[in-house]
């Protein structure tokens, strides 16, 4: 009886134990960013008396971050602290006169101000105006950074259009650099700078600005901006840009946040990934939410609660909190690729009862925050979801293997959060007579589209070439074209015309990944195309024949180059289709020029698939004026290409640039209402 009793035990215990690994990993989900902000460290005695705020803000350490304890003078706003080479802390922030209400403080009398201290927390000291002769020193928005060449830059937005300013030292004097240049890409516009849609900039005066700025140092030598809609920017030409938007803003569409009222982004760069804090306002209670992305532009996952003001973050050691009721404006500190502490904006009341000389103001606060904690924790988190993708399967029709000799298997799998297939593929050049790479395809007949997105390559590991082609056979020398980027050597047509020849490279651009390609079959002809954006601004690099099997395969194909060791390479929202069977409606293509002519007439033409009729919305808009010229309205049935003729009504300004819009829209529906929209920066021949 005792030995069964032993038995019984010993299975209890060791059922219990198999269970405790699983409810380790659910504590660990359970765990967000909020969860790694620490208790201040004290840097003076908290103080009751004589200064001012809310009672709920009082006691408190006049002596962290940035603040005028008396509320003589300022109220402080904004901040982002970068360390000098001597090991001193400098703070770039915003103030404005304590004798303006908040409301016109920070819209009419908000100026650039540098702070320093000796500590990381405080206190900060006051050294006055970033840039006293340009503007009497207007400016908002303001954050401090190093950049590539190791001169420091002070970025200012809001409530100008969006200045750099630079100097050799952290203590000025910092000079004009000039203005930020954006490249819509295709993107609407508006989400880099506020146009005439936003109803707070039309009212304010801020119609063109860049609000919410927010610049990075990117590992790749390039420099990435976020701005109020976080849409990721990319200049691979210095701090002023141009700034190409590559993707749409971080969080659409993304599980679990708000798809409106979202601001104040923070961006950084840490644990090898990209992160995010975003703010969302206007709710009963206002939260604030930790995406990050592996490559900085696409694939943003939702990580959770990044801030909740309620829940008591602004504590000190002996349990103090400071209850601030308005927090606003996180802005991150990292070291060494770590995360040291958060700087928030904060209001001891609502921003509308902060009036002039009164007992109420801002100040900047600085929070420690336990980076190496944060650092296990997210690294841990992402290596499981890898592990889960990579064992996953992609969903059917598509099938996977390895083409040719592979000293080991490849592997394929599926992350469906974000709707992207992990190739992990070996395998040669495909240069020569026989081939070796990985392969995920559908078997087709007939004629086709094939249309994805390469996403960068930074992560791959090591050499990688990846891109989309249509093949005769699974044999290793079958006929095929492909189009990919080659991480190291950029975009590549090829063909091996026949079985068993060696294959050629018939166009080479210096290009690289994200990027979009795309293959079109009709009869024996394919044809290529390449896009920054998917925004129906497709750019034809080739046209060639291929004698196909009436069966052939379609699909991704993956390579490191190296037949002993894999790389891996990502491809997200693929599209394999037989025409009249599209899996979106929407236009392919179109043939609008980049110059037109001053008459405002232009001949173009547009290529669309659907299941359903839609009308074609075309309009030009000046971009300097924002005047709009006439809409053109076409109805498509279903699929087709179709010559179309815009005529604006009036002659254009040679000397002005011109949004081209269009729109594919529902029959009898408005154009509000379209399933894709594209927008194109034209320019008039002078």
């Amino acid at each position: 009886m005792s030995r069964i009793i032993s038995v019984l035990v010993l299975t209890v215990l060791f059922f219990q134990c198999q269970k405790l690994p699983e409810k380790e990993i659910e504590q660990k989900k359970s765990k967000t960013l909020i969860d790694f902000f620490l208790p201040f460290e004290k840097q003076a005695p908290l103080v009751t008396e004589g200064i001012w705020g809310d009672a709920a803000v009082i006691p408190r350490d006049t002596a962290n971050g940035l603040e005028d304890a008396s509320m003589k003078n300022w109220c402080y706003w904004d901040g982002k602290i970068v360390k000098d080479d001597a090991g001193k802390y400098h703070m770039y922030a915003s103030r404005w006169s304590q004798e303006f209400h908040h409301g016109v403080g920070w819209t009419k009398g908000s100026k650039g101000v540098h702070a320093v201290s000796d500590n990381l927390y405080g206190p900060y000291k006051d050294l006055g105006l970033t840039w006293p002769y340009w503007k009497e020193g207007k400016g908002h928005n303001v954050i401090g950074l190093r950049m590539h060449d190791g001169r420091y830059a002070l970025v200012t937005s809001e409530i100008v259009p969006g200045q750099v300013f630079v100097s050799h030292s952290p203590n000025g004097p910092f000079e004009l650099l000039g203005d930020f240049k954006i490249d819509p890409n295709g993107y609407y516009p508006g989400w880099g700078r506020y146009n005439e849609l936003d109803d707070g900039a039309l009212n304010g005066g801020g119609v063109g600005n860049l609000a919410n700025v927010m610049i990075i140092l990117r590992p790749d030598g390039r420099y990435m901006m976020i701005a109020r809609h976080c849409v990721a920017m990319i200049s691979d030409d210095g701090i002023l840009g141009p700034y190409k938007m590559l993707s749409d803003k971080a969080w659409l569409g993304v599980e679990g946040i708000p798809q409106f009222k979202m601001e104040d982004p923070t961006v950084w760069y840490s644990d090898s990934l990209y992160h995010i804090v975003v703010n969302h306002y206007g709710g009963k209670t206002d939260h604030t939410y930790h995406l990050t992305s592996e490559d900085g532009i696409h694939n943003w996952k939702n990580r959770g609660k990044a801030f909740e003001k309620s829940l008591g973050v602004f504590r000190h050691k002996d349990g103090t909190v400071e209850d601030w009721f308005t927090v606003q404006r996180p802005t991150v500190y990292t070291e060494e690729n770590m995360v040291k502490a958060f700087n928030f904006s904060v209001i001891d009341v609502q921003k509308g009862q902060d009036g002039a000389n009164d007992e109420n103001g801002s100040k900047i606060l600085v929070v420690p925050f336990d980076g190496e904690g944060f650092r296990k924790h997210i690294k841990s988190i992402v290596n499981e979801e890898n592990k889960q993708s990579d064992a996953t399967l992609p969903p059917k029709p598509w099938k996977s293997t390895d083409i040719g000799s592979i000293a080991k298997n490849g592997n394929t799998g599926f992350d469906e959060i974000v709707n992207t297939i992990r190739v992990r593929g070996l395998g040669n050049n495909l240069d020569k007579k026989n081939d070796a790479f990985r392969y995920v395809h559908q078997k087709m007949t007939g004629d086709i589209s094939a249309k994805v997105m390469v996403l960068s390559q930074d992560i791959s590991g090591g050499p990688v070439k990846s891109g989309l082609m249509i093949r005769n056979s699974l044999k290793e020398g079958a006929p095929f074209i492909m189009i990919s980027i080659d991480k190291n050597e950029g975009i590549k047509l090829e063909q091996r015309s026949q079985e068993g020849a060696n294959s050629e490279v018939l166009k080479h651009l210096k290009i690289e990944a994200p990027y979009w390609l795309r293959l079109e079959k009709r009869n024996n002809t394919i044809t290529s195309y390449i896009s920054s954006s998917n925004r129906l601004n497709w750019t034809k690099i080739g046209e060639l024949s291929l004698d196909l099997n009436e069966t052939f395969y379609a699909g991704m194909a993956s390579t490191s180059k190296n037949e002993s060791s894999a790389s891996l390479a990502r491809f997200k929202d693929i599209d394999v289709h037989n025409y009249g069977e599209p899996l979106s409606d929407g236009v392919v293509s179109h043939t609008f020029p980049d110059t037109i002519p001053a008459s405002g007439i232009i001949d173009f033409e547009v290529e669309l698939e659907s299941v359903k009729t839609l009308d074609v919305w075309v309009e030009l808009e000046n971009v300097q004026t924002l005047e709009k010229h006439k809409v053109l309205r076409e109805r498509f049935w279903k699929n087709g290409t179709k010559k179309m003729t815009y005529n604006a009504g009036s002659k254009l300004d040679p000397n002005a640039t011109y949004w081209f819009a269009i729109k594919a829209v529902p029959m009898h529906f408005h154009d509000s209402e379209h399933v894709q929209a594209s927008f194109k920066k034209v320019f008039v021949e002078k």
